[in-house]
């Protein structure tokens, strides 16, 4: 695990459903304050169910605490396998407008 980032912005898109497997999920996308930023996370376990049924609203301006994770991947075509980084929110903070 690498230290962790916070990326801040606009949620410009939210979006809630339950996962058969993984229970509440909330997809997110924010305009981040820093171009070329990451802006699309994922949410779910506790994390979701405490910001889901309107918690979050499109427009709030918010802090996303990110930590990294490296994962493996798959390549379907070839079977290669290569490592990449992925976010994982631990916390999210509603920032004052």
């Amino acid at each position: 695990m690498t230290p962790r980032v916070v990326i801040t912005g606009e949620i410009s898109l939210l979006w809630q459903d339950v996962d058969p497997y993984r229970g509440d999920v909330i997809l997110l996308n924010i305009v981040p304050d820093e171009m070329l930023r990451m802006d699309t996370f994922d949410l779910h376990g506790p994390l979701a169910e405490r910001f889901k049924d309107g918690v979050l609203e499109e427009g709030m301006r918010i802090a996303v605490h990110c930590d990294t994770d490296t994962i493996e991947v798959v390549n379907q075509e070839t079977g290669a396998t290569s490592d990449e980084e992925r976010p994982v929110v631990v916390d999210i903070v509603v920032l004052e407008p």
